[in-house]
Order: C-alpha cells, then sequence, then structure tokens
C-alpha cells in the first residue's frame, strides 16, 4: 500500500500538529474559565484563578487543560504586598514550585510557548513591568507531580531593560519552533526584542528599531490569523501594524494608523485584535487619558486596508464610566470576545454586577460596518456566576501551521506517495457507507482521526483512543479522499475512493 506523508528534513524530528485544539480553553479573573472544544456551544467553567492582572492558559491536542498562569490580585500591589505570578495545574491547584513568577497585575505580560520538540516541556514568558524590570522565562515539567507538572526552572531573565506591557509568541514559519516578541519601554525608544526558541532552548536573535518612538510603558500586540502582521497599541494614543517574516523574525512597518499626540490629549489605547481575515481591527479605547475614570469608553472598528484606517472607523459599542471594555480576544470559534466591568482601578473584589459576570460577543467580525453588521451581543456570554477583572488570556495561535511553501518551511514541504510502513490499515478501498481503520498497534494513547477532501476541506475529526474504528462515510459523496491520524509525534495519513 503507498502511504503519502509530509516529507521532513533530517533535523526535523517532531511535527507539531494542526488544528484547533490546544487554544481550547480559557481561564482568567475571578475563577472564570471558557471551553470551547466545541465551538458551536462554548461552555463556562469554573477554574482556580483568582487574579486582576494577565493570565495565558494551554491545552494538549485534545482540548485537555494542561496549566494556565496569572499575574497576582492587584490590590496586593497597590497595597505593597509582595505577590508574583502563579502556575495553576489540570486539576486547578497551584503546580508546584509556581509561586513567585516575576510579573505585575497588568494585561499583556504572560505568554506560555511549547518546547519544539519536547512534549513534556513548556516555557513561561513574562516581563517585570513596574519592579523587578526585564524580560524573564520559566520552565515547566508536566510529568512532574504524577502528572500536574512543576516548574523545574524559574526567573530566568534575558533581559533587564524597563517593559512595555505587551509580550507575545508567534510560531516560527518551519511549523515548529517559535519567536518571542518583546517590547522595551525604556522612554521613548521604538525598539522590539526578538527570541527564538528551538529544540536547543531559548536564544536572543536580534534587535528591531522600527516606526515611531513610544513613550508608554502600557500597550498590546496581536498577531494576525498568519503571524505575518502584528498590531501595536499603547496608552498614549499610538496605533501601528507592522510585518513580520516568520522565517527570519525580522520586523518592518507596515503602517503607522495614529502616531502619539505631543501635547498630551491622546486617546488612552488599551487593547486591540484582528479580525478572523484579517481585514479589521477592533480597538478599545478611552478617547483621552482623562476620559478613562471619568466619562466614555469605546469599541472602535477599523478597516485596516483603508487609507487612512483611524478616520474610517467605526463605533461599535461605548459605555459611560465606571463601566469598562478592555480585553478584545478572538476566541476558537472564530468570534470576538470582549471583557468589561464595572467600578475604578484597582478593581474592587466586592463588585458584582451584569458587566463584570458576562462577557459581550462579535459574532461577525469579518463583516465590516456597525454594532448591528456585525452583530455585536453586550453582555451575552454569561460566566456563570463567576467574573472577568477586564483581562483575557493572552494566547498566542499555537495551532498555526508551516509557512507552506517558503525558504524556511522544513516540517511539510509536499506530500508524496510512498511504498513505507504504515502505522494504520483501512478497508475497504474503494468504500462505499463505511470504512473500518485497524491499528497496527493498538494502545491507549490519544489520536485525532480526520478526514478531508483533496482542497483540505475538514469533512470529520475526531480525538479518540489508538484502537480500530469504524467511520460513516455514508453522506459523502464519490471521490478521492484523505485519511489522517494525528499524535503528538506523528502525522500519517492515505488516499481512499469513495464510490457506492
Amino acid at each position: 500500500m503507498k502511504l503519502i506523508v509530509f516529507l521532513i528534513s533530517l533535523n526535523a524530528l517532531y511535527f507539531d500538529c494542526i488544528g484547533q485544539s490546544k487554544n481550547a480553553i480559557w481561564c482568567f479573573g475571578d475563577s472564570a474559565g471558557v471551553d470551547f472544544n466545541n465551538t458551536a456551544n462554548p461552555i463556562p467553567f469554573i477554574s482556580g484563578m483568582n487574579a486582576k492582572g494577565t493570565c495565558a492558559s494551554i491545552s494538549d491536542i485534545s482540548g485537555n487543560l494542561k496549566f494556565y498562569c496569572a499575574s497576582p490580585d492587584i490590590e496586593n500591589f497597590w497595597n505593597g504586598v509582595s505577590q508574583l505570578g502563579i502556575v495553576y495545574n489540570r486539576e486547578h491547584q497551584k503546580m508546584y514550585n509556581s509561586d513567585s513568577l516575576i510579573c505585575r497585575s497588568w494585561y499583556h505580560e504572560m505568554s506560555i510557548v511549547p518546547h519544539p520538540t519536547d512534549t513534556n516541556i513548556y516555557f513561561i514568558f513574562h516581563i517585570g513591568v513596574t519592579t523587578l524590570f526585564g524580560l524573564y522565562y520559566s520552565v515547566i515539567d508536566v510529568r512532574q507531580d504524577s502528572g500536574r507538572g512543576a516548574v523545574i526552572s524559574k526567573n530566568n531573565q534575558l533581559r533587564s531593560e524597563a517593559a512595555c506591557d505587551c509580550i507575545q509568541a508567534v510560531k516560527h514559519g518551519n511549523g515548529r519552533d517559535w519567536w518571542i516578541i518583546f517590547k522595551d519601554a525604556q522612554i521613548p525608544n521604538n525598539q522590539f526584542y526578538v527570541y527564538s526558541i528551538t529544540s536547543s532552548g531559548v536564544s536572543f536573535d536580534h534587535i528591531d528599531s522600527v516606526g515611531l518612538s513610544s513613550s508608554s510603558n502600557g500597550g498590546d500586540l496581536g498577531f494576525s490569523s498568519t503571524g505575518e502582521k502584528f498590531s501595536f497599541c499603547n496608552y498614549k494614543g499610538l496605533l501601528a501594524i507592522y510585518n513580520f517574516n516568520r522565517c527570519t523574525g525580522t520586523i518592518t512597518l507596515n503602517q503607522t494608523i495614529r502616531a502619539e499626540d505631543p501635547n498630551g490629549n491622546y486617546p488612552y489605547f488599551f487593547d486591540c485584535c484582528f479580525s478572523p481575515n484579517d481585514s479589521l481591527l477592533y480597538l478599545s479605547c478611552a478617547p483621552y487619558l482623562s476620559d478613562f475614570d471619568t466619562t466614555h469608553i469605546f469599541l472602535y472598528q477599523l478597516p485596516v486596508t483603508s487609507a487612512n484606517p483611524y478616520a474610517s472607523k467605526t463605533l461599535i459599542w461605548n459605555r459611560t464610566a465606571p463601566h469598562f471594555i478592555l480585553g478584545v480576544r478572538l476566541a476558537p470559534d472564530n468570534k470576538i470576545y470582549v471583557a468589561s466591568g464595572s467600578g475604578g482601578y484597582p478593581y474592587d473584589s466586592s463588585n458584582y454586577s451584569v458587566e463584570n459576570m458576562n462577557l459581550s460577543v462579535i459574532n461577525e467580525p469579518n463583516q465590516r460596518g456597525s454594532g448591528l453588521t456585525c452583530d455585536f451581543q453586550p453582555y451575552s456570554f454569561y460566566l456563570g456566576g463567576k467574573r472577568t477583572y477586564w483581562g483575557l488570556p493572552n494566547n498566542p495561535d499555537y495551532d498555526l501551521g508551516p509557512l507552506t511553501g517558503s525558504s524556511c518551511d522544513s516540517l511539510s514541504v509536499e506530500i508524496t506517495e510512498l511504498d513505507v510502513y504504515s502505522e494504520f490499515t483501512f478497508y475497504p478501498n474503494p468504500a462505499n457507507d463505511e470504512l473500518t481503520i485497524h491499528f497496527i498497534d493498538s494502545n491507549s494513547e490519544k489520536i485525532k482521526i480526520t478526514l478531508l477532501d483533496l482542497k483540505g476541506t475538514i469533512l470529520l475529526q475526531k480525538t479518540t483512543l489508538r484502537e480500530d474504528q469504524k467511520l460513516d462515510i455514508s453522506r459523502i459523496v464519490n471521490g478521492v479522499y484523505l485519511l489522517k491520524t494525528e499524535t503528538e509525534f506523528s502525522v500519517c495519513t492515505h488516499r481512499f475512493v469513495k464510490m457506492n
């Protein structure tokens, strides 16, 4: 039997499977969580977190929670209590040796990155914005503590400069390695620090000085769906889009949407997020810094391909303070979720309201126009009695694939038919109404099975144990299809024919 396999370079011993599962679980705020494994019906759940700052989470390829992390209670910070970042395990308990990660209660200062070749090892990147300045990383081994995980290396300092409240990761163009982008907050500056994460670990790559200078230590950095652009906004009215080369890590300026206002009469930009098709940018802000605590908070939609996106912006929603619109994040269901709240800063722990016990949802974020056009539904996702503290998980796109056909795509260059050993067989071929899959070595390992047409459209997908399976194919039309199995370490694909 001829097997269709992905040709892999000699140094590429591991292939990170593509799917939507690693970002399936969100944990944030006051014990809040959302499970996106069923994208048609996301459900809230109770997490172990109680944090008023940044947060991040990661799942395995089957959508099972691995762990999550958060910065501390902002009230403790303002009261002078030295409480730092914490990691929570899959059982929603504090992970062993996970307290005192260096960070503070801002909103975009932690990011989780899986090791490129070891599925048991993860990196948490975290930054000190107001004290203990710089960029740090800690290492987690999920095998420790009977599979609940432990921090095995903590607070490794990469840089000591004052940090901007934004850090983000993006997949390398080879589909395996990673980049980390860190924004320097030395005032003023236009520097981005770029680090690479490979099978050898974390290493400094280069500095790009690009675009207009920033004079704020607060902001947000978010990548487009392809990873080839990212937006940056800060608390002093700077909004820009940058090009990112996933092969080299090089950053260049795409466009400055709005510069900082030198007279100090600037808008306060908190969070920004691309639409799924990257044509629109959603921005939460106050018209002026002085309005943050006194008048209005706005949610705008900006057409990024417009000659003047800021002048062409559309108001989606506004609220009168002390009701805030802050966190804006694209979810696995391709909807944008908006975290809001009521009350001042730091957040009042006794405050329960419709604003903080629900998320608002943009159901059609690719549609340009008013809140009606993009189907914005305020306070429409109930958190099951738990609360958001403005922020949402600062997760990268874990499932971004290789930059197919690029010079650095060494993992999945082409599909070729080869006479090689297969980990499974299937019959009959051609098939009529049912396809039987037989695994050569059945075991309790989790495996994802996907049925695709030759255009790559997913027709059926499920995660199950590695044991014989029967697939109902009675509803698909006659033609040639691909049957793919994925584990943490392998991808196997067969071609079959459906024929009545």
